[in-house]
């Protein structure tokens, strides 16, 4: 996995095998406006155009804080026009384009051709006479066996080679089972997630509702020194609102315990395990799924 910053317009060259990429925004330009999606839509940031050395192909916008985009396979040129004032960090994600289709069906087999004739034999030929059978030569006698040699000594372990790049290589994900009320006056914890050494990228989901008037709920991915992403969300008077996230790529060198912790602003808040009012989802819906990509 190779990561890349870029700003303003150029080309920047990409490693062999990468299907898509992992583009994040650093910096948004000014003149960047939103739309309504959720989470937010940009637009205005910049432009993406793969390309695989002799042309390129239609270009993409970038229109989320973290967004996937595929790239044609055999792609080696990324082209980029960020806004002024924006920077944009790009990851490469190996393997085939995610959003490939399957291989189509084999076709059916065609008929077998007709056999052609067959030739003529041709006449035998003469049997030439029988040779002599040699004399059998006497067996030589046997020679001692040797004595073993002393067994040298074992070489040095090789240091372990490097992960193959590819696709995802483990994941893991945990729900909440029970509402959890959010503070108003410190970040609380929702759920957490043990994790080992290797890049994650988290994505995260809590749906929950305000019980005491209009609400802001944040919540964030950290843990408990760095925070990673976050975002925040409003809400009215028994209104359920699912607020969602995804994180840049985070390299840990260690096991880690990594949490979702929310807090609100204005009335209380309770953090819910299952859809409220549509029944039949029970604890889906506040959750942290975590994917590794080395």
């Amino acid at each position: 996995m190779s990561s890349f910053t870029v700003s303003g317009s150029g080309t920047h060259s990409l490693n062999a095998g990468v299907g898509a990429l992992h583009v994040h925004i650093d910096v948004l330009p000014a003149r960047a406006g939103s739309g309504t999606a959720n989470p937010v839509n940009w637009y205005h940031v910049g432009l993406l155009r793969p390309g695989d050395g002799t042309a390129f192909w239609e270009p993409l916008a970038i229109e989320a804080d973290d967004a996937w985009v595929s790239i044609p396979n055999g792609s080696t040129t990324l082209g980029y026009s960020i806004a002024p004032g924006g920077t944009v960090t790009v990851t490469e994600v190996f393997g085939p384009n995610p959003f490939a289709g399957p291989s189509g069906a084999t076709g059916a087999t065609g008929a077998t051709g007709a056999a052609g004739a067959t030739g003529a034999t041709g006449p035998a030929g003469p049997t030439g006479p029988a040779g002599a059978t040699g004399a059998a030569g006497a067996t030589g006698a046997t020679g001692a066996t040797g004595a073993t040699g002393a067994t040298g000594a074992t070489g040095p372990t090789g240091p372990t080679g490097p992960a193959g790049a590819g696709g995802v290589i483990n994941t893991s994900n945990v729900f909440l089972t029970s509402d959890v009320t959010i503070s108003t006056s410190a970040w609380t914890d929702i759920v957490s997630l043990s994790l080992g050494a290797g890049t994650w990228v988290l994505f995260l989901g809590m749906e929950w509702i305000s019980a005491g008037g209009n609400n802001t709920v944040a919540m964030k991915a950290t843990d408990g020194t760095t925070d990673y992403a976050a975002a925040e969300h409003s809400g009215v008077t028994n209104g359920m609102v699912t607020t969602c996230l995804t994180t840049p790529p985070i390299v840990l060198t260690s096991t880690t315990t990594l949490k979702m912790q929310a807090k609100c602003a204005g009335g209380s808040s309770t953090a819910k395990p299952s859809t409220n009012y549509v029944s039949g989802v029970t604890n889906k819906s506040t959750y942290i799924m975590a994917m590794q990509i080395a």
